[in-house]
């Protein structure tokens, strides 16, 4: 049965509050410092905001050929760097239409945008999404390759087409020049959505703005206005209004969708967000479609998700479940003081604090892997945790294996391959090295950290 996000609303009103806190809006004077888009080169209406679908700060060339049926079918090539082999992005957010292998085409992608608007990727080398998946812009769909007899050397070849017919590319709200072979256009990628492999997000000190890291230096993209609260995780970026407290979900730079109501907490796992009624009387999954959601399970303390899956608390004994399926839960654990997911396992602080413990998978065993620790949290990158009595930083590279990679911080933020750290004072963000205790600055002050 379908139920709809706004049954978790305390009053009706709130459905017909107007919502902007997530629209463009001016960076914080005090927010990390931004990269401007190139200024447009001619006023493309009704077009979605397509990007290069080459990851960000790659600069590649675009150019046509007598063979294509069409002037406007792009064949791109990196300009400096390996072709082979690079993430090929989505160029703006939709759905999978299209995900097979043709004989000519090698495999290629389509994707919808709406409206007319679809865009086509063909030689991949490889294709990492299936037909029905919704995908963000700047998410890896594929990587660029050489197949289908159609391509004799790697390349991506791409299309925009409106109404099922090609039309002129435009990147950045500009159109792109048609350039014949041997006479390439050279294009640098601001596609800084959602980037393959680790990203982290920041709120500026003020909320006023959420920003993504650029992965150089410290360089910062703004990618949405006002936040109350920030969630990231393998499923994308999500964000709660300021002022109701309604979710959305980040399609883009400054291109974010409402998905629901509010709830008590989020939770984000590597393919899906779950919320908690406001008064915690059931868990529900987004569908993935609007504002629509399905019940998934009953009452809960708090929800926590992860790489490993879903799991949830009981609010009356602070037992540990775990989801199964729509609303099929197994109790695996007692209670905790706090719990972490990592990509594949789940990890459990001691109420005392005592100790860390790691569910084996099977039944409600746990194994001791750590001594005593002031928390513990975890993403893809693995597990770590704080000294009781410091604040310092280690992370467990087995069980009863822990080394220290850094001294106290505000807040750290665990992505799919990086740890981050806000610093104890919140006025710089920092990367750690992945050697020893050295760590390196890459923005600086910020409210709020994310990775994903």
């Amino acid at each position: 049965m379908k139920i709809r996000w706004a049954g978790f609303l305390a009053a009706a009103a709130l459905l017909l509050a107007p919502v902007t806190a997530l629209l463009p809006a001016a960076p914080a004077a005090a927010s990390a410092s931004t990269s401007a888009a190139p200024e447009a080169d001619a006023a493309v209406a009704n077009t979605p905001p397509f990007q290069l679908p080459i990851p960000c700060g790659q600069r590649w060339t675009t150019s046509t050929h007598d063979g294509h049926a069409s002037q406007y079918m792009l064949d791109m090539v990196s300009a400096g760097g390996a072709t082979q082999g690079t993430p090929a992005l989505a160029s703006a957010g939709g759905r999978v239409v299209t995900s097979q292998f043709d004989s000519q085409a090698g495999n290629f992608i389509v994707i919808d945008h709406g409206d007319g608007w679809q865009t086509r990727y063909l030689h991949l080398d490889r294709r990492d999404v299936a037909v029905g998946n919704d995908v963000e812009q700047g998410r890896q769909i594929g990587t660029v390759g050489n197949t289908g007899s159609w391509t004799t050397g790697a390349h991506l070849h791409y299309e925009q087409k409106l109404n099922g017919s090609v039309v002129q590319t435009t990147f950045d709200g500009r159109l792109v020049p048609v350039k014949w072979e041997y006479n390439q256009h050279y294009e640098t990628s601001t596609n800084c959505g959602v980037s393959a492999g680790s990203s982290l997000f920041a709120q500026s000190p003020d909320r006023s703005a959420v920003f993504q890291w650029s992965g150089n230096g410290t360089t910062w993209n703004k990618v949405g206005g006002a936040a109350g609260t920030l969630f990231a995780g393998g499923a994308g970026v999500f964000a709660t209004n300021p002022t109701n407290g309604d979710l959305y979900k980040m399609n883009g730079p400054n291109n974010w969708a409402k998905i629901g109501g509010p709830a008590k907490t989020f939770a984000v796992t590597g393919n899906a967000i779950f919320g908690l009624s406001p008064d915690g009387t059931a868990i529900f999954q987004w569908t993935g479609n609007g504002t629509t959601w399905n019940k998934v399970g009953g009452a809960a303390g708090t929800i926590f998700a992860g790489g490993a899956g879903l799991f949830a608390t009981n609010p009356t004994n602070g037992d540990l479940y775990k989801m199964n399926g729509p609303n099929n839960w197994a109790k695996i654990g007692g209670p905790a003081k706090a719990f972490a997911v990592t990509g594949n396992a789940i990890f459990g602080l001691s109420p005392d604090g005592t100790a860390i413990f790691q569910w084996t998978g099977n039944g409600t065993t746990w194994n001791k892997v750590g001594g005593a620790a002031g928390t513990i949290f975890a993403g893809g990158a693995g597990l770590f945790a704080t000294n009781p009595t410091n604040g310092d930083l280690y992370k467990m590279n087995g069980p009863d294996n822990w080394a220290k990679i850094g001294g106290a911080g505000h807040q750290f933020a665990v992505a799919a391959d990086a740890i981050y750290g806000l610093s104890p004072n919140s006025d710089a963000v920092f990367k750690w090295s992945g050697n020893g205790t050295t760590w390196h600055k890459v923005g600086g002050p910020a409210s709020f950290i994310a990775g994903r």
